[in-house]
């Protein structure tokens, strides 16, 4: 079409008081841009370099760094968190005897030990004193562990903390000085925090070295950096991999290297690791699976190799699902702290560590100043063509300079090179239309960051979802329970999550206990307190020697405990006697149960129980009797059973309940007769959102023979 014209060729014919207007807006735009890039372009320059880190990550983890985890596995055969500290004692002997260099624990022991003879002597008042100052005088797990780490190479962690964290144990005296010794000036700029979280003293002082086992989370959330070294509580520490290195490496200092006050790197024996200028290292991170990793509990039962850990540096950690110590990176979602740890230890060793060099920033804004000033007097002129592929040849230099520079560990920013020059041009070429381009790119960014908001959204409900059918007891393991009790249950949230629960656990003696409840509200505040409510009622009631109403009335007082969100469950529990079908039951404000005998006749168990729990904290919840004879199957529900709505707004009545379970109980299996209940209540919503969540539970003793 020859009568359509360039943007640059327009301008080229303007007069020279308009090009001047229009270089003024360039360079207006350019200097604009250029104060967003130093002050914001982290915002722009961490989403690259951790693209680079997907791309191209650490090589894998060294062979002579080694992670030991307290995993499932060591939960389930030594016992639950935390261990007693017999077994870490164990732990750390197994580990040494097997060659390793050094051990670090990346845990912390701020408390002593739970069976401590002291605490054992507290639970038990009714000891004769001289049992009592016996079983005081033995020798705690605390004072064997330290014996243990004082005669092993045991670097233990430390935490820098605020003086307002509540991490802090009250009393506590001031920690004791690193064992590190540095050399060099200390710059101004460390990472500081006021105070420290230590282990019991009598562990602290057992160690050959101390180390920070921060790792402060960027505004994303997302772990980069580990201190190398800090200042806590006053004193100038070494983070947990630098003294890990230098226990291993057998140094007695580290060295600090500065230029004009500002921290370039530390030295560790024949290492030397990149620093910033407040004392962090920033990682490369590699695949954190290919590191090393060998189960505790295999460790304790002594069937590794004699040198399965010879002149390894031998990290100790967490790795269980529940635990804390879970962090993300930029290439894992979640990650296990002590494999940061690891691989922080790894960079330290191999050099692979990321480092800004104090080169690069006069670079970049020299090559942006350069480019701006060509865009400046060459766009005017040069036609559209050229224009554009002058600037996929600066974009494209600009990302693979930044790329080759990242192969070698080094972080060189592209963006102040391509962003000043850039809108410059822009500014020049496309005056005229920039504010639309700039409504343009908003709303898409809008939108994009919707549907990824979405996409999270529903990721994150799916996951809890399938966490909280985790927490509930497959319905297949249900008539595994007891030979003598048959019992089967169904639970359907009304959302991806719900409040509803349900639980069933055999006693030593055959007696089979089982409970239902209902968190009031829906979604994932309900499925929360679900998970404390189940949690904290199969806990207590389990407890040997204890009533049911005294049980019941436990749990109500500890779900009230700092309830400030006003949650509250109605429970259903019972405990079924198979010799004689005794039934005790303890109600709290849920739905009576009803009890169908074979020939279909239901009768309701009319209850006196209580409010539901977290409404009367003290209330007296009473224990009530009944028998469930050979042939009859008691029911427990929820409201999304009672309460279930039509399509025009009508609920399930009573009388409906009362027919659906008899006509249920003609299913010749108890899972036939759930199942068909279920049915029922879903064909009377008729396709309808439910109303709430729902849950039905059925017992019945077993026939016995003869």
């Amino acid at each position: 079409m020859t009568v359509s014209r360039s943007q640059s060729d327009a301008l080229s014919e303007l007069d020279d008081g308009a090009r001047l207007r229009v270089r003024i807006a360039g360079l207006s735009a350019a200097l604009a841009v250029a104060v967003m890039v130093l002050f914001g372009g982290h915002l722009l320059r961490q989403p690259l370099f951790d693209a680079f880190q997907t791309v191209a990550p650490a090589p894998d983890v060294s062979r002579r760094v080694h992670v030991v985890v307290i995993d499932a596995d060591s939960l389930r055969d030594v016992g639950g968190w935390p261990w007693t500290r017999f077994y870490l004692a164990r732990l750390v002997e197994q580990i040494a005897d097997r060659g390793a260099a050094v051990i670090g624990f990346d845990m912390l022991f701020p408390e002593p030990d739970r069976l401590a003879p002291s605490e054992f002597t507290s639970l038990y008042s009714e000891l004769p004193p001289g049992v009592a100052q016996e079983i005081r005088d033995l020798p705690s797990m605390d004072a064997v562990f330290a014996r243990v780490i004082g005669r092993n190479p045991v670097v233990l962690a430390r935490a820098g903390v605020t003086r307002e964290s509540f991490d802090l144990t009250e009393g506590a005296g001031p920690p004791l000085p690193p064992e590190a010794q540095f050399s060099g000036a200390v710059p101004a700029d460390l990472l500081t925090y006021p105070a420290v979280v230590t282990n019991i003293p009598l562990l602290d002082g057992a160690p050959l070295g101390h180390g920070l086992v921060n790792g402060e989370r960027d505004a994303d959330g997302l772990v980069r950096r580990v201190p190398l070294l800090a200042r806590a509580a006053g004193h100038v520490t070494p983070g947990f991999a630098v003294e890990l290195v230098r226990a291993a490496e057998g140094a007695d200092r580290i060295e600090l290297e500065t230029r004009a006050g500002r921290l370039e790197a530390v030295k560790i024996g024949r290492h030397r690791a990149p620093a910033g200028p407040d004392g962090q290292l920033l990682l490369r991170f590699g695949d954190w699976r290919t590191t090393q990793t060998t189960s505790a509990v295999d460790v304790l039962r002594q069937g590794q190799r004699p040198d399965q850990f010879k002149d390894q540096i031998v990290l100790i950690g967490l790795a269980a699902a529940g635990t804390s110590d879970v962090t993300s990176t930029p290439r894992a979602k979640a990650i296990y702290g002590v494999y940061v740890q690891a691989q922080a230890v790894d960079s330290i060793l191999r050099g692979t560590a990321l480092r800004r060099p104090g080169w690069a920033a006069p670079v970049e804004w020299g090559i942006g100043l350069a480019l701006v000033l060509l865009s400046l007097f060459g766009v005017p002129r040069a036609p559209m063509g050229p224009v554009i592929v002058g600037a996929a040849v600066e974009i494209a230099l600009a990302l693979g300079a930044s790329w080759l520079a990242f192969q070698n560990n080094l972080l060189l920013d592209p963006f102040p090179m391509l962003l000043p020059g850039a809108a410059n041009s822009a500014v020049m070429v496309a005056l005229l239309f920039v504010e639309g381009r700039r409504v343009q790119a908003r709303l898409r960014g809008a939108l994009e960051d919707e549907r990824l908001t979405a996409a999270r959204i529903s990721g994150e409900l799916a996951a809890a979802s399938e966490i909280q059918s985790g927490m509930l007891l497959p319905r297949a393991d249900l008539p595994r329970i007891s030979p003598a009790v048959e019992i089967d249950a169904v639970l359907q949230s009304a959302k991806t999550v719900g409040g509803d629960l349900y639980d069933a656990f055999p006693f030593d003696d055959g007696r089979v206990c089982f409970l239902v409840g209902d968190v009031t509200g829906k979604g994932v505040p309900a499925s929360l307190f679900m998970a404390l409510s189940k949690a904290l009622s199969r806990s207590l009631l389990m407890r040997p020697n204890t009533s049911l109403s005294a049980a019941v009335a436990e749990i109500n007082a500890e779900l009230s405990r700092d309830n400030r969100q006003a949650m509250a469950v109605s429970l259903l529990v019972g405990v079924l006697h198979p010799a004689d079908g005794r039934l005790d039951l303890c109600c709290a404000g849920h739905e009576n149960p009803l009890v169908v005998d074979a020939a279909g006749t239901v009768r309701e168990l009319t209850l006196d129980g209580g409010p539901p729990l977290c409404v009367a904290e003290d209330f007296p919840y009473p224990e009530e009797v009944h028998r469930l004879a050979p042939g009859e199957t008691l029911i427990a529900f929820t409201d999304g059973l009672s309460e279930a709505q039509a399509p025009d707004g009508s609920l399930f009545r009573r009388e409906q309940v009362l027919a659906a379970l008899g006509a249920a109980s003609k299913a010749p299996t108890l899972g036939g007769l759930v199942d068909e209940l279920v049915r029922q209540v879903r064909a009377f919503e008729a396709g309808g959102e439910p109303s709430d969540d729902l849950t039905v539970m059925a017992v019945r003793l077993r026939p016995t023979a003869g």
